[in-house]
């Protein structure tokens, strides 16, 4: 999962304080809390700000990652696609806020297996980064790693081996092979292959 960035505008101070409180409590691996202290910002931040607010989207999309580090996975998901529902509406599809969205959506969907919706959102994602930041961007090939692999589990051996390859090449020549990301699709490209028939 990915979070956004720095927000556009300054927040009121007790919504920016609680905001940084909740995230600190993500990132101290203290999920449930997290999850709690979200749930009540998001409530307010859609009282005071409204429902398609940057701090409103951000704190949803937060919140399904809460819940998909629990592994309530289904719920996840749910809140990750109203997240990027209401981007769309808001920002439009191709808006690095939406893909960002977007991505996590689809991640929570591999992850349970729902290859219908879920890859098609990963290939819409990937097809959009390639156009607005290039194929070697990082997010590019973040992207590209994690479509790569989730084909490779939905049994599409050839387009992942396809995907990961051409990855670890675009991310080698841009950063070197002991980047970390390159090593990463490096690891998910050797389990693909010891993993296919091609080993």
């Amino acid at each position: 999962m990915k979070f956004l960035p720095s927000r556009p505008k300054p927040l009121p101070a007790e919504l920016d304080r609680r905001s940084r409180a909740a995230l600190a409590l993500f990132d101290a691996g203290q999920y449930a809390p997290a999850e709690r202290a979200w749930r009540a910002h998001l409530a307010d931040c859609e009282r005071e700000l409204g429902p398609a607010h940057p701090e409103t989207l951000t704190t949803l999309d937060r919140l399904g990652s809460a819940l998909f580090r629990q592994r309530r996975l289904v719920e996840s998901a749910n809140l990750h696609r109203e997240a990027h529902r209401r981007a769309v509406d808001a920002y439009g599809r191709g808006h690095p806020d939406t893909l960002m969205y977007a991505y996590n959506l689809g991640c929570a969907l591999v992850v349970v297996h729902q290859w219908a919706e879920g890859l098609p959102v990963l290939q819409d994602v990937l097809r959009r980064q390639r156009r607005r930041l290039g194929k070697f961007h990082p997010a590019t090939l973040t992207t590209a790693k994690t479509l790569g692999a989730s084909l490779f589990v939905a049994g599409d051996a050839q387009a992942a081996l396809e995907m990961l390859e051409t990855s670890h090449q675009l991310a080698a020549r841009a950063f070197g092979s002991d980047d970390p990301l390159t090593r990463d699709i490096a690891d998910n490209l050797e389990v693909a292959l010891r993993n296919s028939r091609r080993v």
